[in-house]
């Protein structure tokens, strides 16, 4: 009886063995768009990285295909924080961030209706922690 048990599990771990794949599926091997790491507060987009507060969300805006980083971080009450990876410096109110790897960065922030005291607070301190 034993024997017709391990025959039945050995029967179906092998029917099972075409459904996955042998090698990595090129849909996945090829994704368009920057590499980007978003782990609990840490935003990692290889040319630059900064640590976001807790329970912020982070959206990320920019195009697949255009390779240029836009990512907007959203406080739980309104308030974002705007990060945009440009190519030079223009003329707009934001702040421009250039990193010692050549990386310009246009940052704007924008209070919610709803937005804390705290938020303009965080905002900076977002801002502070943008490195390369």
């Amino acid at each position: 009886m034993l024997q017709v048990y391990w025959l039945i599990i050995f029967s179906a771990l092998a029917a099972c063995a075409p459904l996955v794949p042998a090698t990595v599926p090129p849909h996945i091997k090829n994704t368009p768009g920057a590499f980007v790491i978003v782990t609990d507060q840490l935003f990692d987009a290889g040319d630059f990285r900064l640590e976001f507060p807790r329970a912020w969300s982070v959206v990320i805006t920019s195009q697949a295909y255009y390779g240029r980083i836009h990512v907007n971080f959203v406080a739980p009450d309104g308030g974002t924080v705007f990060i945009q990876q440009v190519d030079a410096i223009d003329s707009s109110s934001a702040e421009h961030k250039i990193l010692s790897n050549g990386v310009i960065l246009k940052v704007s922030v924008e209070a919610g209706a709803d937005s804390s005291a705290g938020f303009s607070e965080k905002a900076r301190q977002l801002i502070s922690t943008i490195r390369n």
